[in-house]
């Protein structure tokens, strides 16, 4: 399998206070991987760094092996990395499908393949 993502000692501080600390995983193509911990644990951080949204204080993020390093969010985007938040900001009226489109509309990519690799989850 080839890796999609590839984190390498990612660190990251604010003040004396070590949000992500030295943190590596590598994702394998068709694999399925989850950060969990309590509140403050760092996730938000680790995905903000991963997504370019903070830049890391040491560490390297690799993305269908391409360096992240110097890249600005919508750069990253264009690699494939995207994240919603806690409280979602979606359109109820509209599918899934649908309201990823509508966050790609700027961008001008089809959206339908994005979704392909996405299982149908039961509602119930």
């Amino acid at each position: 399998m080839s890796n999609i993502l590839k984190v390498e000692k990612l660190a990251k501080s604010f003040g004396g206070v070590k949000a992500v600390d030295k943190v590596s995983f590598t994702l394998e193509r068709g694999s399925l991987l989850a950060m969990i911990g309590p509140n403050g644990a760092g996730k938000s951080t680790c995905f903000n760094l991963i997504n370019g949204q903070l830049r890391p204080d040491s560490g390297r993020v690799n993305i269908m092996g391409k360096s992240t390093h110097g890249k600005k969010p919508r750069d990253v985007w264009n690699l494939g990395v995207g994240r919603t938040f806690q409280i979602a900001a979606t359109f109820g009226s509209m599918t899934v499908l649908e309201n990823v489109q509508m966050a790609k509309l700027s961008y001008h990519r089809k959206t339908t393949s994005l979704l392909k690799p996405v299982p149908k989850m039961d509602s119930s």
